[in-house]
């Protein structure tokens, strides 16, 4: 036992050691590496090595002078900062006070626009202090490569040119440190600045939710004492602060205009241009609106280029150009755009509604007092207060002086009845607004008031316009490749009509984005449909919702529309290019309705959120289920198919089916309707004939035959019959030359003789009026030949 103990420990006494051994051979077979930052260059590879750090120093030389990013953020965070500050003192002065909803929801467009601006300005800066840290980790690197590499050279006694090389290397590289390090901190400094300002503009922001929210929730209590409770502090209050206002305005101008120098030069290149293209498009309508009705009520807009430029720029260029314009450029900006509206609106209009025109104009006026003078609520109150008894009592005229429009040469009955509504509409809303300012409900009148109003100008420019559009459009329809379009030359005026209409459905879709914006309910009334329409409905392994079913519904619609569109098109232009065989241009037009609606479909079953492949599968199964019981529906679908592509039967051929003749109007996906003569519309399915016996009158060509029976007594030569009876149906207007009428004799009677006048007219669709007219003019023949008719 002792001796099995001795040999185990032995044993494992000589593992261990082996292992020991094997550890250390390894280890001393592959030291540890010392790192290339840490190990000198040898003074053989001292050229090539310089070269190489002198290409990598010139690398970020060149990556630093191509980063402008410090100079253009400089640059507009110097003129933004300025902006900012003179605008911040005046804004949260007027935060203080009752602004309007409009003025709010301007305000927050504004300050959203500097708060992007900030961020992607710290993105730029962020990335360029990315660049510069990788710039100074690898000057640092290339410093200790080569701070070693000189003291070793310097130990091992190098010649002094190589000294020298390595020397300028390190010169360099601190030279370079240093101008990378200076740009580093100026980064630094710029970032922190534009923080600095991004805390502002998030103050700014949070007064700006904090007013919004009062005016929206506290609309309904009373936020101001009322108007007979207030001390004479106007002129205390205009004294005291109306300089300053203004002061801080005409600040915000001016760095508006620094930070943005060529705004105003871009917005007089656009009116130029504007000019220009509607003086040349005037004299186009002028040459017309003789011929066309619906030019001469927009031709006086082109005859106003300059106005209607102006008010085109201005009305576009406010969100455009002037995106976080001050409110006192916003109040030149708005002047300059009524002004000319006006001028054109009193082209349009009747003369019975200039009064309105120039009332607009003046509350416009006093509005734009109201929003330069809006960080003192005092005036701007009882400005406002002026404003709406003005209105009240305007209306009042125009409403007891029987001044209101009436259906004119200019003003359609729609127009009419739009203004006599908003008149009354506008009575009550001011009304409320004027009595809600007097008992101390000041936002609760601005929400009432200044809304109206805005919408009022908002629609008299959007009028404008709409009617420039309209004449652009029947500018359009009239020159160019599209007037050359068939489908132009037949129904121009309804396409005018349609183009009208989606003009003035974007028009007040524009309104309605814009009063909803005003209020500050876009965002979230998107948001609640988009909650609504995302809400899931389960059934089983099947989710869908009210999204994905609109969704479908919509997109199956939209196959419908552009599948009649598309036909619509073919039909009215494309096919008469083309030598189509009859009833070709149906069969197309109806084999691509079914495509169109057959991708729709499969295109909304994605959108519902239905895999396809299931649905191919499911499908399948489907389809065999219901084969058997719609058989007969199924077999009338194919046999349409077999009808559209073989073509035994065309849309505008003449048949006899089942006893009924008729004229074939249309081929369905179903059955074929075929109108009889006396007028009756004969459904018939597609199976029918396909498998009954059809007689097809006109299958090879249009001609179809008339055969008038005729008897005469016996003694007149019947070889004088039969001439007299072709000459007849030669000369009638309704018989063709070819082939040319024949004449028969059929019978022989003990006192008559009986003949058969046949006869081809190609009037096939009124055949039997030929025939009546054939018959009548063989009779007359007869008569003036004194040949008997028993």
């Amino acid at each position: 036992m002792q001796l099995l103990i001795q040999i185990v420990l032995f044993l494992t006494f000589c593992w261990a050691s082996s292992g020991n051994m094997a550890e250390a051979q390894e280890a001393s077979a592959s030291p540890v590496k010392p790192s290339s930052a840490s190990t000198p260059i040898p003074v053989l590879k001292v050229a090539s090595n310089a070269e190489s750090a002198m290409e990598s120093l010139h690398e970020i030389g060149a990556g630093l002078a191509n980063d402008q990013t410090k100079t253009s953020v400089a640059d507009d965070l110097s003129h933004l900062t300025s902006e900012i500050e003179a605008r911040i003192a005046d804004d949260v002065e007027l935060l203080r006070s009752n602004p309007s909803l409009q003025m709010l929801y301007r305000l927050k467009l504004t300050w959203e626009s500097f708060g992007n601006k900030l961020s992607a300005w710290n993105s730029e800066l962020t990335r360029s202090g990315t660049n510069l840290e990788q710039w100074l980790a690898r000057l640092d690197e290339l410093n200790k490569i080569w701070q070693l590499t000189l003291q070793s050279a310097k130990q091992a006694g190098a010649p002094p040119e190589v000294l020298q090389r390595v020397q300028v290397v390190v010169d360099s590289i601190a030279g370079m440190r240093q101008a990378v390090d200076s740009r580093r901190v100026q980064v630094l400094t710029l970032q922190n600045r534009a923080s600095g300002e991004e805390d502002r503009i998030r103050t700014a922001l949070t007064l700006i939710e904090q007013a919004e929210g009062r005016a929206l929730k506290g609309a309904l209590s009373r936020d101001s004492p009322p108007v007979w409770s207030l001390t004479t502090g106007v002129q205390k209050e205009w004294t005291r602060n109306s300089a300053q206002s203004f002061s801080s305005q005409l600040s915000a101008l001016t760095a508006y205009a620094k930070r943005l120098p060529f705004t105003f030069l871009i917005h007089v290149l656009i009116i130029l241009v504007l000019v220009a293209a509607i003086h040349w498009v005037g004299r186009r309508v002028r040459k017309w609106s003789d011929r066309e009705p619906n030019l001469q009520g927009v031709a006086p807009v082109f005859d106003l280029p300059v106005s209607a430029a102006v008010a085109l720029s201005c009305l576009f260029s406010r969100w455009s150009l002037y995106p976080e314009a001050p409110r006192l450029l916003l109040a030149i900006i708005g002047a300059a755009a009524l002004i000319p509206t006006v001028f054109i609106l009193r082209r349009l209009l009747e003369r019975n509604l200039f009064p309105i025109l120039n009332a607009l104009m003046i509350m416009y006026f006093v509005d734009q007092l109201r929003e330069i003078s809006a960080s003192l609520p005092l005036l701007t109150r009882l400005l406002f207060l002026a404003q709406m008894l003005g209105a009240i009592l305007f209306l009042l005229w125009l409403i007891q002086g029987r001044h209101l429009p009436t259906v004119g040469d200019k003003t359609n009955e729609r127009l009419s009845r739009a203004i006599r509504a908003a008149v009354w509409i506008g009575l009550l809303v001011l009304s409320a607004a004027f009595l809600a300012n007097i008992f101390g409900y000041v936002s609760l009148a601005n929400i009432l008031g200044s809304t109206f109003l805005w919408s009022a100008y908002l629609t008299a420019i959007l009028y404008v316009a709409i009617r420039i559009a309209e004449g652009l459009i029947m500018i359009a329809l009239h020159v160019g490749p599209i007037a050359s379009l068939r489908v132009v030359q037949l129904h121009r005026p309804m396409l005018h009509r349609r183009m009208c209409t989606g003009i003035e459905l974007l028009a007040f879709l524009l309104w309605l984005n814009l009063m909803l914006n005003v209020f500050g309910l876009r965002t979230q009334l998107i948001q609640n449909i988009a909650a609504v329409l995302d809400a899931n409905l389960s059934i089983g392994s099947l989710n869908i919702s009210l999204g994905h079913v609109l969704t479908f519904v919509v997109t199956v619609w939209a196959s419908f529309l552009f599948s009649k569109f598309f036909r619509f098109l073919l039909e009215e232009d494309v096919y008469h290019h083309f030598q189509l065989g009859r009833g070709v241009p149906q069969a197309i037009s109806t084999m691509i309705h079914y495509a169109v609606l057959l991708l729709g479909f499969f295109v909304a079953m994605g959108a519902l959120g239905v895999d396809l492949n299931k649905f191919t599968i499911i499908a399948g199964a489907f389809t065999v289920g219901i084969g058997f019981g719609l058989q007969n529906i199924i077999n009338n679908f194919v046999s349409g198919l077999i009808l559209l592509f073989e073509r035994p039967i065309k849309v505008g051929d003449v048949i006899e089916v089942s006893g009924n003749v008729g004229e074939v109007r249309r081929i369905g996906i179903r059955a074929s309707v075929i109108r009889t003569p006396d007028g009756s519309e004969v459904i018939v399915p597609n199976g029918t004939l396909i498998s009954s016996q059809v007689t097809n009158w006109t299958f090879s060509d249009q001609h179809r035959a008339v055969e008038v029976p005729v008897t005469v007594v016996r003694g007149t030569a019947p070889q004088r019959v039969v001439e007299l009876l072709k000459s007849v149906a030669a000369n009638h207007p309704g018989i063709a030359k070819e082939p040319a009428p024949q004449a028969y004799v059929v019978n022989f009677a003990s006192g008559a003789v009986t003949f058969q006048l046949r006869a081809w007219t190609d009037r096939y669709e009124d055949w039997v009026q030929v025939r009546s007219d054939l018959s009548v003019a063989v009779d007359d023949a007869l008569t003036r030949e004194n040949i008997m008719i028993p």
